[in-house]
C-alpha cells in the first residue's frame, strides 16, 4: 500500500515527465538518410516546365510542376543560363512552391511574381501568388491576404504603374473570388479602386490570361459567358478601374459548337489589334479555327485568314516576331490540313512557313513560346519528347523550328511512395510509382528495400509492384498485372524478392464496376490470407469481394461469407483479437456508389449479428481504423452516427455501439493507433496541415509537439499517403509524395522521432486510462487495455490507502467499479497487468 507522500511523490514525478515530453519537439531521425525517389516522367501540368521567361540578360525562368532540374531540387521554379545548364545564383530554397506554377511575370527590378495552386514557398506561408527576389528567394514585402476560397491562381499581367492584376478559377464553395479577377497594389494589399463586379460569376467561370493593352485598358479571357451580368463568351475588355468597356463589341464571342470554349493567350500587336487563340471554332458566329484577330472595337479582323485552321485541342500561346509572323502553339496536330505538331508558323494574313516545324513537334501541349534572338526559340509546354528526341520542357529550336540537342536541361518529377512496411532489424519495404531512388534506377520494379539507415539494398531484387500482407520478415504478396480483359493472380514474394513457385493462387476477375480487383490482403495470425477488394468470382467459387486461402494459396472452402448479387468493393477487412472479421466495403447502383457500409463476420464467414452499426452514417462515406483492442475509430464528414450526434468521428464498442467516452471531432483524421492506444492523427488542410497525437480517448495530447506538413490543393502533389510506426522504437514513418517535412526537403519518406514512446519503457507507464462517468455517483465504468494476462485494480483515496480492489481477465474489453458508500472526494485508480501500469484521476461526488 502507497504512503501519501509516495502518492504525491509519483503524482509530482508524472507531471515532470509530462514536462519533459512536452519539451521534446519531434525531430527528424538523423540517423536516417534523406531519401530521394524520383518517378517516371508525365507530360502534364503538374510534371512539367511548362513557362519560360527570357530575362533581358539573356537567362531563362521557367516554371511549371517539375521538381528537379539538372538533378536538383528546384521547387517548381529555377533560372537557365542561356546554355541550358543551371544558374547557381537562383537558389528557391529547395522545397520552393508547395503545388504547382500556373503563371509568372518579370518586374522590371528583377523580381518575379508567381501564380498558382501552391500554399506555401520553401515552407513559409504563400497561398496561390508570391513574389520572389531576383535570387529566387522569397520576397517578404509582398504579402496577399485576400485568399477567400480560390484555389487556383491561373493568370498574372503587370501594368505599367507597379500593380498587378491576377486571374483565378472556381473556389471549393462554387464562388469566384471577386469575379475572377483583382487588381493588387505593389506590395501585394488588394486595390479597392478596381472593381470589376460580379464578373465571370457564372459556375466554372476561369480567368486563364489577362493582357495590359498600351492604353492602360485590360483584356481577359477564359472560361465564362458573362461578365459582371453581361453577355460575354470568353472574352471581355475592362476600364482601368474594373468596369466592363462597351466599347468592346465581340457579339457571341469565341464559341465552340461542339464542346466548352475557352480563350487561353491574348497577344496585341504593334498596330492595336488583338490575337487571341483558345478552343473555339467561331468568333462571333464567324468561322476563327481555335485564332481570331480583332480590331479594337472587337469586330473581327478577316484579313487574317486560316481556312481550316488548327484541327483539335487549342491554341495555348503566341509570339509575334520582329517580321510579324506569329509562332502559333497548343495542343493541335494540323494547320489548314497540313501537319504541325502542336507548334506553327504562320504569316500576318494567315499563310503557313512551309520551312517552319517540317520535322515535326512535340508530343505534349506548347504552353509557352519565347524569342531568343538570332532567329532561335525557347518553348515550354507539358511535352517529354520533341521531333525524335527525348527532351523535356523546355527545348530551344532554331530558324527552322530544328530542335537543338545541345540545349539539355533535364526537368524531373518525385515519386510517390504507396506504401511502407517496417521489417525486423529497422529495415523496410516501400512500394510506389518510382524508377529510380537515391540516385540507383530500378526500371522493372516499384518495390525496394530500404537498410535500417535508408539506405539502398543494393542486394535485393524482385519484379513485383505491389505490395499486399507484408510480414516483418520481408515475406509479402502482389498481384500480375495481365493483360487487357486478363484474370488476376496472387503471387507470394520470398524475402529474397523471388516469386515463391510453391504458392498457387487461383485466378480472379474484375467486377462491373471501375475499382481495382484487389484492393488487400490481411495475414491472420494461422498464416491464413484474407483477400478482398472487387471481384465477384475467385476461381471457380462465387465469392462476393472476399476470400480466405490457405497459406500454401489454395481456396480455404471452411470460409464461407454471405452471398450477394450487390456489387461492391471492400476495403478494408481487419482480424479483431478474438478472430472476428470486420469490413468496410462501398456498394454500388448502376454505376454510383451507394455508401460505406460496415459488417463484421465470424471466423467462418457466416454475418455476425450481434455486430450493428444501426443506420450508420446515413450514406456518408468514411474511414475506418482499427485499434489493438479491436475497437473501430470510424472517421468522415457526418454529423450524427446511428441517430446520435457525432462530428466527423466515433469510436465503436465491440457489439458497434457508440463508444460515449471518445471524445468525436471534425478536426483530426486517425492515420495510426499506438501501441499504448494513443492515436497519430492529421489535421488541417491546405495551408496549416500538420501530423498531431491524441490521448486514447480522442483529446489532443498536448505532449506531442504537431510536425507541419504541406498538403496538396490538387491530387498527388504533397499528398501524404499514410503513417506507420517502426515496432522497435515507435519511430514514426511518413510516406507520400511530400518535399519536405519539419521544414527540411525530405521527398517522400522521413523517419521521425517519437518521445515517449521506446521498446525498453512502456509507454503505458504514463498512459492515462477511458473512464466514464467522471464524476462518478454510484459506480463507473472503465475501458480495460488489451494485453496478456489479468489486471489487478486498486482505488487510491488521497492518503494513498487501498479502498477497492478488483480482478479482470485482460481481453474484457469493460468492466464496472462500484464506488457507492465511499466519501466523495478524489481517488487515483491504478490497473497493473505484467510490467505496464495503467492510472486515472476519479472523482467521486454523492
Amino acid at each position: 500500500m502507497k504512503s501519501f507522500s509516495t502518492l504525491r511523490l509519483w503524482l509530482a514525478g508524472l507531471l515532470f515527465f509530462s514536462s519533459l515530453v512536452t519539451a521534446q519537439a519531434q525531430t527528424l531521425d538523423p540517423t536516417f538518410q534523406p531519401t530521394v525517389v524520383k518517378a517516371p516522367f508525365i507530360a502534364g501540368l503538374q510534371a512539367s516546365a511548362s513557362m519560360v521567361i527570357r530575362q533581358p540578360d539573356g537567362k531563362l525562368l521557367t516554371a511549371g510542376g517539375f521538381d528537379f532540374m539538372n538533378g536538383v531540387l528546384a521547387g517548381k521554379i529555377t533560372r537557365l543560363n542561356a546554355d541550358g545548364t543551371l544558374d547557381a545564383t537562383f537558389n528557391p530554397g529547395g522545397t520552393g512552391a508547395a503545388g504547382f506554377i500556373a503563371a509568372m511575370a518579370l518586374q522590371p527590378d528583377g523580381k518575379i511574381v508567381i501564380v498558382g495552386g501552391f500554399t506555401a514557398y520553401n515552407n513559409a506561408p504563400a497561398f496561390m501568388i508570391a513574389r520572389l527576389n531576383p535570387n529566387g528567394t522569397l520576397d517578404p514585402s509582398f504579402t496577399y491576404s485576400g485568399i477567400g476560397s480560390v484555389r487556383q491562381m491561373s493568370a498574372v499581367a503587370l501594368q505599367p504603374d507597379g500593380k498587378i492584376l491576377v486571374g483565378s478559377g472556381m473556389s471549393l464553395q462554387g464562388q469566384p473570388e471577386t469575379g475572377g479577377i483583382v487588381r493588387l497594389n505593389a506590395d501585394g494589399t488588394r486595390d479597392a479602386s478596381f472593381n470589376v463586379g460580379t464578373g465571370a460569376g457564372s459556375t466554372g467561370a476561369f480567368i486563364r490570361s489577362i493582357l495590359v493593352q498600351a492604353d492602360g485598358k485590360i483584356v481577359a479571357g477564359g472560361t465564362f459567358t458573362t461578365f459582371n451580368g453581361q453577355s460575354a463568351n470568353g472574352i471581355v475588355r475592362l476600364n482601368a478601374n474594373g468596369s466592363t468597356d462597351a466599347g468592346f463589341a465581340v457579339g457571341a464571342g469565341a464559341t465552340n459548337a461542339t464542346s466548352g470554349s475557352t480563350v487561353r493567350t491574348i497577344v496585341q500587336q504593334p498596330d492595336g489589334k488583338l490575337l487571341i487563340g483558345g478552343d473555339f471554332t467561331e468568333f462571333n458566329g464567324v468561322t476563327s479555327p481555335r485564332l481570331v484577330r480583332l480590331e479594337l472595337t472587337g469586330a473581327v479582323d478577316n484579313s487574317l485568314a486560316l481556312g481550316a485552321g488548327f484541327n483539335s485541342g487549342g491554341v495555348f500561346s503566341l509570339l509575334l516576331t520582329s517580321t510579324n509572323d506569329i509562332l502559333v502553339g497548343g495542343s493541335f496536330t494540323q494547320y489548314n490540313g497540313v501537319a504541325r505538331t502542336r507548334l506553327a508558323r504562320i504569316s500576318s494574313t494567315g499563310t503557313l512557313d512551309a520551312t517552319f516545324g517540317a520535322a515535326g513537334g512535340a508530343n505534349g501541349n506548347v504552353n509557352s513560346i519565347v524569342s531568343l534572338g538570332n532567329n532561335q526559340y525557347a518553348v515550354g509546354g507539358t511535352f517529354t519528347q520533341y521531333q525524335t528526341l527525348v527532351k523535356p520542357s523546355p527545348v530551344r529550336l532554331d530558324a527552322s523550328g530544328v530542335v537543338d540537342p545541345a540545349f539539355a536541361p533535364t526537368t524531373e518529377v518525385r515519386a510517390i511512395i504507396n506504401s511502407v512496411t517496417p521489417l525486423t532489424g529497422g529495415a523496410m519495404l516501400i512500394a510506389g510509382n518510382f524508377v529510380n531512388v537515391n540516385g540507383v534506377a530500378f526500371p522493372n520494379s516499384t518495390v525496394r528495400r530500404l537498410n535500417a539507415d535508408g539506405s539502398i539494398n543494393l542486394n535485393y531484387n524482385t519484379t513485383a509492384t505491389t505490395v499486399y500482407g507484408a510480414q516483418p520478415d520481408g515475406t509479402f504478396y502482389t498481384v500480375n498485372t495481365p493483360p487487357s480483359g486478363g484474370t488476376f493472380q496472387i503471387q507470394k514474394v520470398l524475402p529474397s524478392g523471388a516469386i515463391d513457385a510453391a504458392f498457387t493462387s487461383l485466378p480472379f476477375g474484375i467486377a462491373a464496376v471501375g475499382a481495382a480487383p484487389l484492393q488487400g490482403i490481411t495475414v491472420q495470425p494461422d498464416g491464413k490470407l484474407l483477400v478482398y477488394g472487387n471481384f465477384r468470382t475467385f476461381g471457380t467459387a462465387s465469392r462476393n469481394s472476399i476470400v480466405r486461402l490457405n497459406p500454401d494459396g489454395t481456396l480455404d472452402n471452411s470460409f464461407n461469407p454471405p452471398a450477394s448479387t450487390v456489387t461492391r468493393t471492400i476495403l478494408p477487412a481487419f482480424v479483431q483479437p478474438d478472430g472476428k472479421i470486420v469490413i468496410v466495403y462501398t456498394e454500388f447502383g448502376t454505376g454510383a456508389a451507394l455508401g460505406t457500409f460496415l459488417a463484421r463476420l465470424n471466423p467462418d464467414g457466416t454475418l455476425d449479428n450481434t455486430f450493428s452499426v444501426g443506420s450508420g452514417s446515413n450514406g456518408v462515406t468514411y474511414s475506418v481504423l482499427m485499434q489493438p483492442n479491436g475497437q473501430l475509430l470510424v472517421t468522415g464528414a457526418f454529423g450524427s452516427f446511428n441517430g446520435q450526434p457525432a462530428t466527423g468521428s466515433v469510436r465503436l464498442t465491440a457489439t458497434g455501439a457508440i463508444d460515449n467516452s471518445f471524445v468525436s471531432s471534425n478536426s483530426f483524421l486517425p492515420r495510426v493507433v499506438q501501441p499504448d492506444g494513443r492515436i497519430i492523427a492529421q489535421t488541417g488542410r491546405y495551408e496549416n496541415s500538420a501530423i498531431v497525437r491524441l490521448n486514447a480517448n480522442g483529446s489532443v495530447d498536448n505532449s506531442f509537439t504537431p510536425i507541419a506538413l504541406p498538403v496538396a490543393i490538387f491530387t498527388g502533389d504533397d499528398l501524404l499517403s499514410g503513417i506507420t510506426l517502426q515496432p522497435a522504437d515507435g519511430k514514426i514513418l511518413l510516406f507520400g509524395s511530400f518535399r519536405s517535412v519539419l521544414g527540411q526537403p525530405r521527398i517522400g519518406l522521413a523517419r521521425i522521432n517519437n518521445p515517449g514512446v521506446t521498446a525498453t519503457r512502456s509507454a503505458k507507464d504514463a498512459e492515462m486510462l477511458t473512464l466514464y462517468p467522471n464524476p462518478a455517483r454510484q459506480q463507473f465504468t472503465l475501458k480495460l487495455p488489451v494485453v496478456k494476462g489479468a489486471f489487478q485494480g486498486n482505488l487510491l483515496d488521497v492518503q494513498g490507502r487501498v479502498v477497492r480492489t478488483c480482478t479482470w481477465p485482460g481481453n474484457q474489453g469493460e468492466a464496472t467499479v462500484n464506488v457507492a458508500g465511499l466519501p466523495a472526494g478524489m481517488y487515483l485508480l491504478k490497473l497493473t497487468s505484467g510490467q505496464a501500469s495503467y492510472f486515472q484521476k476519479v472523482v467521486v461526488a454523492h
